[in-house]
């Protein structure tokens, strides 16, 4: 009886430092985060915290045989600009955050 105990013990510990060590990491915390366009130029940029972004823009391309278009920046750090090219008219830009 005594080493049943002591088993079922040894068990919820080990399953509960299992559920303590798989706790998800905060996320990341970006701050002064701004996009703009000039021309077809896309930027963005964050100013503070922590963790990465990267410019997200969509729109028409040039070619009518293409037609919508979405193009992804350079995943960056805090401070560097992310910038994308747009071959066409743009309709929208983001800035997308991750950690």
């Amino acid at each position: 009886m005594r080493n049943r105990f002591a088993a079922a013990s040894a068990t919820a510990l080990l399953a509960a430092s299992l559920l303590v060590g798989s706790a998800s990491p905060a996320h990341a915390t970006l701050t002064g985060c701004t996009a703009w366009q000039s021309g077809y130029d896309v930027y963005s940029q964050c100013t503070g915290g922590t963790g990465t972004q990267w410019i997200y823009a969509y729109g028409k391309h040039m070619n009518p045989y293409v037609g919508d278009y979405n193009v992804s920046g350079p995943r960056v750090g805090v401070g560097e600009i992310s910038k994308v090219t747009f071959p066409g008219t743009v309709h929208g830009y983001f800035t997308v955050l991750d950690d």
